[in-house]
């Protein structure tokens, strides 16, 4: 999809969801119902909000207020990303008040495609298969993104990738630079799964979460510890979702 489509989306997005914050007339006895306010919200030409989330529709830039969880050295974890009152926030490194719905159509807006390409097909009985779905090269590069993390280090802003806040005990080194893939997670009985579970990205592979780490190891749940210098627990920190590679 061009920028120029994508603007064409947005636009009549905006439009419609704008359309249902209209007053419905009401008898004299009973009170006005509350205006429902749009989904999304332009702030300025190129950036927009879904909730607590902000994204740029050129950059395509997603922001997601967070704060650290776990953080101690010793401890394992097995996601990046939870929402605070997730299933998973005692195996999560950062946690965030915001909706995983709302950060999942940012992604889609954002035209980030969806990819299974982590998760082995099922045999007909229910098992896992040795095979793999079979994507293409243009799927995989528009779900491929990176993960940067940017907090206040006492007076000083820092960004950098949030791998550096990820330490592998296989290898005695930080978690290899690898993009994150997203993969959507899936509705089972009319029920988002990633909204029922808060799981938003996992290191160690679950298709239920919105989106994967990549590398190596991501199918092994002991391996995975916070690193030294993560901030303790509770700093406030945004997360930003960045293209991988700018689509063709």
């Amino acid at each position: 999809m061009t920028i120029t489509r994508l603007a064409e989306f947005f636009l009549f997005f905006l439009l419609l969801v704008s359309s249902s914050s209209a007053q419905v007339d009401t008898p004299d006895n009973q009170s006005a119902p509350a205006v429902v306010q749009p989904l999304v919200k332009k702030i300025s030409p190129q950036l927009y909000q879904v909730g607590l989330i902000s994204f740029n529709k050129e950059t395509r830039e997603i922001h997601i207020p967070s704060h650290t969880n776990i953080t101690e050295p010793e401890a394992v974890i097995e996601y990046l990303l939870v929402h605070f009152n997730g299933e998973k926030i005692h195996e999560s490194l950062l946690t965030t008040e915001a909706k995983p719905t709302n950060i999942n159509i940012a992604l889609k807006l954002l035209n980030y495609k969806e990819s299974p390409e982590l998760f082995r097909l099922p045999n007909p009985n229910g098992t896992l298969s040795a095979e793999y779905p079979v994507v293409s090269e243009k799927v995989k590069k528009a779900a491929r993104f990176k993960i940067l993390i940017t907090w206040k280090d006492n007076e000083l802003t820092k960004t950098i990738p949030v791998t550096d806040w990820i330490y592998n005990e296989s290898t005695q080194k930080n978690m290899e630079y690898a993009p994150w893939i997203y993969n959507g997670s899936f509705i089972h009985e009319k029920s988002f799964n990633a909204k029922l579970t808060g799981s938003i990205v996992a290191i160690y592979a679950n298709i239920g979460a919105i989106a994967n780490y990549s590398g190596d190891d991501r199918n092994d749940d002991s391996l995975w510890s916070p690193s030294k210098n993560t901030p303790s627990e509770g700093t406030s920190v945004t997360l930003t979702i960045q293209p991988w590679a700018n689509l063709p």
